[in-house]
């Protein structure tokens, strides 16, 4: 399958394009800077900018689905202490409208977005996560919020996955993916996220669902 990812440059958008390319699949990521991307021989690159919907729907023409993995790559911390911002506050809303908007002109359905766990169910979350998404994350949550709301109202065939605190450790190959929104670990290995994210554009599980992933 032919693949766009959105967000490549991310941890996350890393793992899932190595696992994409390891299955066989035509993997295109899309990249604002191309060159943090050099070494991925497998992998075709368009230099883009989310932010710009011209861009997006340039890049999207020719695939069969589009994985997004994007978010604020800013320190949250050092935009507490009032440092310069570097990344739009509503780059997941702003991008993702893009994205839905392209796909829609170029008839292309199956949708992944890769969320926050607690997005929309925050009254079930641990004690420590409600403090620091009301906090420290208090900006970046909402942009997921009125992402996800776009996501479930795009009239695509999308599936939400709201991962645990992701971590760079091994994959493990077992994980907790479920609809209702409970929790096993606090952490999951982006590895993991990615296999699943494999899973969902090779089977037909979590059609228009929400689904809570740990570890």
């Amino acid at each position: 399958m032919s693949i766009v990812v959105f967000g490549a440059t991310g941890g996350t958008g890393r793992a899932t394009m190595a696992a994409l390319a390891a299955r066989g699949h035509e993997v295109t990521a899309f990249a604002r800077d191309p060159s943090t991307l050099a070494g991925h021989a497998a992998i075709r690159i368009v230099r883009g900018d989310v932010m710009r919907a011209d861009e997006v729907l340039a890049a999207m023409p020719g695939h069969e689905a589009a994985i997004v993995s994007l978010g604020n790559a800013q320190n949250p911390f050092a935009r507490l202490l009032g440092a310069r911002r570097t990344t739009p506050a509503d780059i997941c809303t702003v991008g993702t409208r893009h994205i839905v908007d392209a796909m829609t002109q170029a008839g292309i359905a199956r949708l992944i977005v890769v969320s926050a766990f607690g997005i929309g169910n925050q009254a079930s979350l641990p004690f420590a996560f409600k403090l620091f998404y009301r906090t420290v994350l208090r900006e970046q949550m909402a942009d997921k919020e009125t992402q996800e709301a776009l996501v479930k109202t795009s009239g695509l065939d999308w599936t939400i996955v709201q991962p645990v605190g992701l971590t760079d450790a091994p994959a493990t190959g077992t994980w907790l993916a479920d609809p209702a929104g409970r929790m096993r670990k606090q952490q999951i290995p982006r590895a993991d996220v990615a296999s699943f994210l494999v899973t969902l554009i090779e089977g037909p599980a979590h059609r228009r669902e929400t689904v809570a992933l740990s570890g």
